[in-house]
């Protein structure tokens, strides 16, 4: 009971964190990946990544309260289908690096030439793209779901809940807004870069 109600106290919170991060993560996940190096591919995928396990994680505490919805556990899991997407699509462009390294550990481990691995970075590309593409679509079909939910969640907190919820969601965006300026300025004072084909 006493875990109960703890939840419960804490479930205005755990809503802001999971709408906040799960907003975060569709708009950088919306954002198209032409035009960025590699290496900035990679780092967009682990961002979406990390941002929907954040997600999911407050998503799983806000549903253990006793006032949670049951389209709660529907959002979860689409959350964790998410997830496995943005691992294929990390994967797919990690790929790349490998034939694109000067040192080329599979090419030796191959024993191929370098013209028989010109091909493979443009195919995991490729790959990526394709994935990135569905999951912007799947994104798009979730809006209006994920606006209920988001509503159906307000309206069932009390009016001081709401006002926590509020606080809570407006300084987890702030965070997040800061987060990304610092690591775009990182970004830019880092080293050599590796391009796609």
């Amino acid at each position: 009971m006493k875990n109960s109600s703890h939840l419960h106290v804490n479930r205005p919170v755990h809503l802001a964190r999971r709408d906040a991060y799960y907003e975060a993560a569709v708009e950088l996940l919306n954002r198209p990946m032409h035009g960025l190096d590699l290496r900035e591919r990679v780092r967009q995928a682990e961002r979406a990544l990390v941002l929907f396990k954040t997600a999911a994680h407050h998503a799983r505490f806000a549903g253990r309260s006793p006032h949670a919805l049951p389209q709660e556990a529907d959002f979860l899991r689409f959350m964790q289908l998410v997830i496995d997407q943005i691992g294929s699509l990390l994967a797919m462009t990690q790929q790349q690096t490998h034939f694109l390294l000067e040192e080329c550990f599979l090419g030796q481990f191959l024993r191929a030439q370098p013209e028989q691995l010109q091909l493979m970075p443009g195919h995991y590309q490729r790959r990526a793209e394709d994935i990135q593409e569905g999951l912007c679509h799947l994104l798009q079909m979730a809006y209006q779901p994920h606006h209920d939910l988001y509503d159906a969640d307000l309206n069932g907190l009390t009016p001081e809940e709401r006002t926590r919820y509020n606080q809570a969601y407006n300084s987890f965006r702030d965070d997040l807004r800061r987060a990304e300026i610092e690591q775009l300025k990182r970004g830019q004072t880092s080293g050599a870069v590796l391009r796609s084909s």
